[in-house]
């Protein structure tokens, strides 16, 4: 994005998703060894590594946004639609979280009733061919 090389690639945005107005934002990264890019998203299913690290941050242009993982899974796009960006009605969002927590590896206790905007990480998991890590965060509400 900013014209240089680098070897480890670069995170990006699944090309439907538009800030600000998409529910689902997908982003994918490299499973790397080096632990770049999304190099250490598989440490997530561990529960432990989960329990230290329940947050995900998101930088706009508009500033900073915190997300609480809900769901922690290694699938596949057949089993769960991580490119689905657009819902029709709050209760086709909650479903989205509600099926990833469905298909989680273990309870975050994090619920995705509610949610207005959930962020959801993917890089590639090795248990089979099409398999991915996956990590499905609800918008945390500002603090009052």
């Amino acid at each position: 994005y900013r014209g240089n090389y680098d070897i480890n690639g670069s995170l990006f945005l699944q090309a439907d998703c538009i800030l600000g107005e998409s529910k689902n934002l997908t982003i994918y990264g490299h499973n790397m060894n080096s632990g770049a890019m999304f190099g250490n998203l598989d440490r997530y299913a561990s529960y432990d590594y989960w329990k230290a690290h329940p947050r995900v941050f998101f930088q706009t242009p508009e500033g900073m946004e915190e997300y609480r993982i809900a769901a922690v899974l290694k699938a596949d796009v057949s089993m769960f639609d991580f490119q689905q960006t657009s819902f029709h009605s709050p209760q086709e969002l909650e479903a989205y979280a509600a099926q990833a927590k469905a298909l989680s590896l273990f309870e975050t206790g994090v619920a995705g009733a509610g949610c207005e905007t959930t962020l959801t990480l993917v890089t590639c998991s090795y248990e089979w061919k099409e398999a991915r890590n996956i990590l499905v965060a609800v918008k945390a509400e500002p603090e009052r």
